[in-house]
Parts: structure tokens; C-alpha cells; sequence
């Protein structure tokens, strides 16, 4: 590691790809951990040792299928907390949350924090298995191992879809679930420079902002630039009759 630290703990939700493939992100402190394919240990909460190491492309530990197997309860969304020890060993420890509520609490609670992440996850499920709908020829991304470029974490933060289109240039797809901002250009454009210097060699890297609503803002700071553009997609909810679902 580059640094000796007294950091606090850094939490991260799993995801999909993390859980499947026994890795976890450590996006957005990469700086802390040392380069690709170099070892790391990584404790958990019992004591148990496990030997790692920095995935080769990616800012993500990985080898942690042990782990995983020692933690069967983990899940998607839940938290992990990440600690650097002394001897630059990580701990490692799953924070599942539980908490009893009242039928009333459960339903405020569902109301007000549950629909909409949901939501969020069944967009980013269906963009991920329908890619087509965003461009003809546009695939996701699989590195080396097979690992696949949903929440595909980078030195500078975790790319929503990391996607090759029918030419074989990288395409970073950001998908914002509510309103736009012109900060998203910044974003985007932060995500394509990792990808151009780090997996694409140097060639041409794209853009694609999936958005709900129009932003104007957005819309101004994506002009200027030929490399990123900007889609918006509509949900229609719809009830029906039984027999319609048959």
C-alpha cells in the first residue's frame, strides 16, 4: 500500500456482480490499496485469514468466494465495512441490519424508502439484459475473467453499465433515475478517461446518459461534446385483469 493509515471504516453496499463473483469495490479509496494483481489479506470478524488480491483492471479485491462462503447470509445491498489495520491487512465485516417494526412503520417505511430503489434496480436489471433498446449492437462488457461491467468499479468511482458497441469501442452508460444535472458531464467524462487510459489503450471512448426528465443544464453541457449523448426513457405502469398476465 502506498500509505500507512489510521482511516476510519469505509462501507460499501454489494452488489449483483460482487456476490456472483466473490469480489467487493473498494472504489473511491483505491489509493489505499496496492496495484493490480498484487496480494492483499483480508480478515473478517472472526479471525479467519483469507489471501487475496487487487483485480487486474479494476479497483475491486478480488478472490473472496471464501469469504462469501463463510458469510452465507450475504446479500445484495447489504453493507460490508472495509478496515486498513496497521500491518496493511484489510477486516472486512458484513453489517446486516435488523430491525422490527410495526405493521404501520413497515408500511410508512415501504411507502417512503423501499418502491423507489426497487425501482432503480429493475431499471438497471432490464437496461442490462436489453441494451438493445439504448443502440443497436451495444453489449455489455466482460473482462478477462467474465465478470460482467455492471457496477463496475473504477479508481474514480463505479460505472453504472461499462458496455462495447458493434465497432468494439467502450461505451459507459450512466443512468440517472431522477432529473439530470449538468455535475453528470463531469461524472461521465471522469468514468471514459479511467476507461480510455486503463482498457481502452488510448482509442475513443463514448457516453451515453440515460435520463428520466429533461434538464436543460444537461442538455447545454452535452452539446459541446461529441463523445456523450443523452437518452431519455419513460415508464408506463399499467393494471390489468388476471387473464391478461396468462
Amino acid at each position: 500500500m502506498n500509505k500507512v493509515l489510521n482511516m476510519p471504516d469505509f462501507e460499501h453496499n454489494l452488489t449483483k456482480t460482487e456476490v456472483t463473483w466473490g469480489l467487493v469495490s473498494v472504489a473511491g479509496i483505491r489509493e489505499y490499496f496496492p496495484g493490480p494483481s498484487q496480494e492483499i489479506i483480508v480478515y473478517d470478524d472472526e479471525g479467519r485469514r483469507y489471501t487475496t488480491k487487487m483485480h487486474s483492471s479494476a479497483a475491486r479485491i478480488d478472490g473472496l468466494t471464501e469469504w462469501y462462503k463463510n458469510h452465507p447470509t450475504a446479500e445484495i445491498g447489504d453493507s460490508v465495512a472495509i478496515t486498513i489495520n496497521p500491518d496493511k491487512s484489510i477486516k472486512l465485516s458484513l453489517k446486516k441490519e435488523t430491525q422490527t417494526y410495526t405493521k404501520e412503520e413497515h408500511e410508512e417505511e415501504l411507502s417512503a424508502t423501499e418502491i423507489v430503489p426497487s425501482m432503480e434496480r429493475l431499471l438497471e436489471d432490464f437496461l442490462e439484459k436489453n441494451l438493445e433498446h439504448i443502440e443497436n449492437g451495444l453489449k455489455l462488457y466482460h473482462d478477462e475473467k467474465k465478470i460482467p461491467g455492471r457496477q463496475y468499479p473504477t479508481d474514480v468511482g463505479t460505472i453504472d453499465l461499462l458496455c462495447i458497441d458493434k465497432d468494439q469501442t467502450f461505451v459507459i452508460i450512466e443512468i440517472k433515475k431522477e432529473k439530470g444535472s449538468d455535475k453528470t458531464i463531469g461524472q461521465i467524462t471522469r468514468y471514459m478517461g479511467w476507461v480510455k487510459q486503463n482498457l481502452a489503450n488510448n482509442q475513443e471512448v463514448r457516453g451515453i446518459i440515460v435520463v428520466h426528465e429533461v434538464d436543460e443544464r444537461l442538455e447545454y453541457s452535452a452539446s459541446v461534446l461529441s463523445n456523450v449523448e443523452i437518452k431519455y426513457y419513460k415508464i408506463d405502469l399499467k393494471f390489468v385483469q388476471k387473464q391478461e398476465l396468462q
